[in-house]
């Protein structure tokens, strides 16, 4: 297969054969090195999909603004003369594995990655038209063979992980830049030590972090409550839930909710469960912050006060909550004796059906079987008697 750096013509098959080959010598990192002299900002381009049918848009630089636009930019460094640039995807963590999202551009761009020819003049080259296309989960399998198919593998980490499509996070990428430069004329053999960028979020994942609302204001000191958090949007994978405690200034402790992914509802609701605190030995509330933490950026959301409790005043607080779940069925047995009482009158002095009207009182006031069993031996009791 064959791609052409710019419009120059360069073949793009001496490329490939190096990227074959090479070994990735470090101690050529002695010699001439990539250098990224502006780097990609971090959350400015949404990725998108090639099914909505529209740009993906250009990754600005970390430096830009309206006024003066920059873009990924590298250089170079202790070399002069043709160099071609290979331009991909790989994920955020070590070891950097090829990301089947693809890069797409106006030149240079095929199979998701870029191929350019670096300008001889000051060795640099800056990426203005370089856009992040996302594949879908169901697509990355497809997405990585087509990326092994060209051989562009730059830490040689192989493509095992195409099996494995939970373990990407398709929320972020970093670029890995490939140099080659010229040995002899059209052939670039010489290959540097490839480098990459600072992480690549995908904008529309990345909503201003915020607790809407949470169930319980307290929790007790031993952990294990059950709490729903309402929140903004959040990635399942990619959020967190942290208690945590201050003094002057210092965090002295901190312990992060207990949940899995499967436990983010619709990206808005959290359910998860109160870390254990350091001590059970309290006697009054802790206070205490919770907040909304993404652990791939380190983002935090505002965070808001909260309580852990000793242990008694939880048992408690448990005990009422349990109490209100499930009714008890537990009956006064001095209410028994009194509604009696005031059956027993109610037939003595009052006509049949006054008597009978003071026995439902009796069982509307006792719960459960045992009300109705009393309530229906009051009946039978009056009917044997008007016998």
């Amino acid at each position: 297969m064959e791609l052409s750096a710019n419009t120059s013509g360069i073949n793009f098959s001496d490329v490939i054969e190096v990227i074959e080959t090479d070994k990735m010598d470090i101690s050529r990192r002695e010699g001439p090195y990539i250098k990224i002299v502006e780097q990609p900002a971090s959350k400015a381009l949404r990725f998108r999909y090639e099914c909505e049918g529209r740009s993906a848009g250009s990754i600005p630089g970390v430096n830009s603004t309206p006024e003066n636009k920059t873009y990924p930019t590298i250089q170079i460094v202790g070399y002069k003369g043709r160099a071609v640039v290979v331009v991909s995807c790989v994920t955020k963590e070590q070891p950097h594995k090829p990301h089947p999202h693809n890069l797409v551009g106006r030149d240079g761009c095929k199979k998701g990655v870029c191929t350019v020819e670096v300008h001889s003049e000051s060795m640099t080259q800056s990426f203005d038209h370089l856009g992040i296309q996302c594949v879908k989960k169901k697509d990355i399998e497809e997405a990585l063979k087509a990326r092994e198919e060209i051989r562009v593998d730059p830490f040689r980490t192989g493509f095992i992980h195409r099996s494995q499509p939970g373990s990407i996070d398709l929320n972020a990428v970093r670029l890995c830049f490939q140099a080659f430069l010229e040995e002899e004329p059209g052939k670039f053999k010489l290959a540097l030590m490839p480098v990459t960028s600072d992480i690549i979020y995908d904008k529309k994942a990345l909503c201003d972090l915020a607790i809407c609302k949470l169930s319980h204001c307290s929790a007790p000191v031993a952990g294990g409550l059950e709490m729903i958090l309402l929140c903004e949007k959040v990635a399942k994978e990619d959020i967190s839930v942290r208690l945590y405690e201050e003094r002057n200034g210092q965090v002295i402790w901190e312990g992060m909710g207990d949940f899995t992914p499967t436990q983010v509802h619709k990206q808005v609701a959290i359910t998860f469960k109160t870390p254990r605190y350091k001590t059970l030995q309290v006697e009054n509330p802790v206070q205490v912050f919770i907040q909304l933490r993404r652990p791939s950026d380190g983002e935090t959301s505002d965070s808001l006060p909260f309580q852990l409790t000793p242990l008694d005043s939880g048992a408690v607080s448990s005990e009422l909550t349990r109490k209100r779940a499930k009714p008890s069925y537990d009956v006064d047995q001095d209410a028994i004796r009194e509604y009696y009482f005031v059956g027993i009158l109610g037939r003595a002095w009052l006509w049949d059906g006054a008597a009978t009207v003071v026995g439902f009182v009796g069982y509307v006031n006792i719960p459960g079987s045992l009300g109705t069993m009393w309530f229906l031996l009051k009946l039978l009791s009056f009917s044997y008697i008007e016998q």
